[in-house]
């Protein structure tokens, strides 16, 4: 798959094009982009995605956003889901255009666009002040098929970004998973810690979250490493480690039975359940004790 930020030079090819702003490629977006492929596949057409990067100058109701995956793995899920090209400018490129330079200058000039497939709220043009309705009619004369996909449910409700981030923030990590289509996965660099879980037989690594990520419920959480294609159980601590005095944000993570020394690697960690909160105890000791009950009640998930 091809990542570019090319806006200006015409493709040569017609394109099955899917729009949104993906931040987090959940259910309701894998349909989108789902109906782009098929119709790519059907037309012999070459399936695209254009979306923004999750920086600087952001749409309409877009500004407070926190990332649900990194640019990485959303183009790793889109690259599983069959998209061949995936264009991603900043959206200070696009703020100004109009709905009908969008359409007729890029998605047909540039693109050549034959299908779009969006979501029934997509908007698009300067302000958002154009909607599926608008581009149905923009794109008729061009000869662009617009297809509009209907809200994904999830438990009776619409799914969303922001649904899914309630639900991390709350800990819920199998609705969040439900509604991603996978778990929610941090895939970070192990940075050095004081490795004070060393002296107590439960060495850890640390993972530190970038500053415009979701965070989670902050407490323990049963998790799942993938280490050279493998998985492993593992306990996972998100937040700032109370009985050690610590204040800096960290998620740490004890891998079950793996030995080896994984500083530098980026290694994905995936919270699968919320076990308890995190708490604050009297002494070290005390500690090492509950995390020993821990890793027993996650080896019980496991079956490890």
């Amino acid at each position: 798959m091809i990542v570019t930020q090319d806006l200006a030079a015409p493709r040569g090819y017609s394109s099955a094009v899917a729009l949104g702003f993906f931040d987090g490629v959940h259910i309701g977006h894998r349909e989108v982009i789902g109906a782009a492929v098929r119709a790519a596949k059907a037309g012999g057409l070459v399936p695209c995605v254009f979306t923004f990067r999750p920086s600087g100058v952001l749409p309409a109701g877009k500004s407070a956003l926190t990332l649900l995956q990194t640019e990485e793995q959303k183009e790793e899920v889109f690259r599983s889901l069959g998209v061949e090209e995936a264009v991603c400018p900043a959206f200070s490129e696009f703020q100004a255009m109009s709905p009908e330079g969008f359409v007729r200058d890029f998605l047909h000039g540039v693109m050549g666009a034959k299908v779009i497939s969006c979501g029934f709220n997509y908007h698009f043009g300067k302000g958002g002040a154009a909607g599926v309705e608008e581009l149905r009619a923009l794109c008729r004369p061009l000869g662009i098929r617009v297809e509009a996909v209907p809200a994904v449910l999830w438990e009776g409700e619409p799914v969303s970004s922001t649904r899914i981030r309630g639900c991390i923030r709350e800990g819920r990590m199998e609705e969040a998973a439900g509604m991603l289509g996978s778990p929610f996965t941090l895939e970070l660099p192990v940075v050095h810690g004081k490795r004070l879980a060393r002296t107590q037989s439960w060495p850890t690594i640390n993972q530190i979250f970038p500053p415009d990520f979701t965070i989670p419920r902050h407490g323990v959480y049963y998790s799942r490493a993938v280490l050279d294609g493998r998985e492993w159980a593992a306990i996972t601590n998100v937040g700032i480690k109370p009985t050690l005095h610590e204040t800096n944000l960290t998620m740490e993570t004890y891998i079950l039975d793996y030995t080896g020394d994984l500083y530098g690697r980026t290694i994905p960690v995936s919270l699968l359940k919320f076990l308890r909160p995190e708490m604050k105890f009297a002494s070290v000791e005390e500690l090492s004790g509950r995390i020993r009950e821990d890793i027993k009640a996650v080896r019980e998930l496991a079956g490890a």
